[in-house]
Formats: C-alpha cells, structure tokens, sequence
C-alpha cells in the first residue's frame, strides 16, 4: 500500500492499523460517511487526488481506494508530462 495513503488512513482518521487490508470494506476497516468524506479532503489536499465521496464509496473496499488513488496518481502524472515542447 502506499505509504502516503497509508499514514491518511492510520494517522487522520485513525484507522486500526490491522484493519487496514485490501480486502475490507469500509465498515470492517471502521470508516462512516464522515470518514469518507473527511478522506476525500485529505487525498485532495496532500496527494492532489481528487475523487468525490461517491468515487470513494463506488471503490467499495480499502483496496479499492488503494487502486482508484493510484490510477489518480497515474493520470496526474501523464497529464504533467512535457510533449516535447510540440503542439498537436
């Protein structure tokens, strides 16, 4: 898991830390709405992620969330990247 989304889950919304696997659902890692919603703020603020609370529930489980952060993560990236200075 990445370490960064791993400190949100155990370090901001103070997750137990044996909760935290790919498989478990928000209820089982101990997530409510506000947790979500909390969430989506800090992805946004401290690794640039943006995803709605919606986004968040459609991932369904903590792996989930793992993969929707990294295909953000990923697209912010390819966006970022310099064409070579050409114009298409």
């Amino acid at each position: 898991m990445d370490s960064q989304l791993k400190k949100i889950l155990l370090t901001d919304l103070k997750l137990p830390e044996a909760a935290i696997e790919a498989h478990a659902n928000f209820e089982e890692a101990g997530m409510d709405s506000l947790a979500i919603v909390e969430l989506s703020l800090l992805l946004s603020e401290r690794l640039g992620v943006n995803a709605t609370e919606d986004e968040l529930l459609d991932a369904k489980t903590i792996g989930g969330i793992e993969t929707l952060v990294a295909e953000r993560r990923g697209m912010s990236c390819q966006h970022s990247t310099p064409s070579g200075g050409r114009q298409a």
